[in-house]
Parts: C-alpha cells; sequence; structure tokens
C-alpha cells in the first residue's frame, strides 16, 4: 500500500507538472495577444485590482492608459516566467519594450474556462 501511495504521488506530480507546462504557453500567448489587442478588454478580469506608475487602478483606469498608446505599435516582451500557485491561479512576469519600457507581474485566475487577469502591477524600466 505504501508503494502505491508513492507511485501514485510521483505520478500526479509529474502530470500535473506537464499540464501546468502547458498552460504557461497559452498564458503567454494570451498575454501577447493582450498587448497587440491595445488594451485590457476581454483580458483583465472587470474587478481587477493593479498598480501602475501612479498609483493604485482599476479596469476603468487601465482602459485609459491602453488607449494612451500607438495602436500600431508592435508589442515587444521578453523575460517570460510562468508560476502556478494552484490549478486554476497563476503568476506571470515580463518586460515590454516600446513607447511605455515597463516590467509587469499579472496574477491570472481560470474563470469558467478562460483565464483572466485579476491583479497586474506595472513599473516603469529602469533608463
Amino acid at each position: 500500500m505504501r508503494l502505491f501511495k508513492k507511485v501514485s504521488i510521483v505520478f500526479i506530480t509529474v502530470f500535473s507538472t506537464f499540464a501546468f507546462a502547458g498552460d504557461s504557453a497559452g498564458l503567454i500567448e494570451l498575454d501577447k495577444q493582450w498587448g497587440n489587442a491595445g488594451g485590457p478588454s476581454g483580458f483583465v478580469s472587470d474587478d481587477v485590482i493593479a498598480i501602475g506608475p501612479n498609483g493604485i487602478v482599476g479596469i476603468s483606469e487601465m482602459l485609459a492608459q491602453a488607449s494612451a498608446i500607438p495602436s500600431d505599435e508592435i508589442y515587444t516582451v521578453s523575460g517570460y516566467q510562468v508560476k502556478f500557485l494552484s490549478e486554476d491561479i497563476a503568476v506571470m512576469v515580463h518586460s515590454a519594450a516600446g513607447s511605455d519600457p515597463h516590467s509587469s507581474m499579472h496574477v491570472f485566475q481560470k474563470q469558467g474556462d478562460k483565464w483572466l487577469v485579476v491583479a497586474n502591477a506595472s513599473v516603469p524600466a529602469s533608463e
């Protein structure tokens, strides 16, 4: 019985890691779509909490900030890292270049069959 438990734990751990790795690629792709879409609509929960360069913001401020970025700008991102806290919560960090160079941290939550950002923090890149 003890051997069965040990084998089961190893099996579950290994295969859940593979599932999360696949979800990491999906979340990275989702972030790229968000950047190329020019704003948080459809990617961010309506009750998001966020920290931006001017303090604590919500969805309306995030929408306003996104509208200030040129619509023809290409979203260039590097340094993606994703860590899963559970099967439905993940934390992502990355850096972005362009007219608004910054580093971001997003907290994603799976709501139904869709991943949405429920918390966000962004800091300007150092000169």
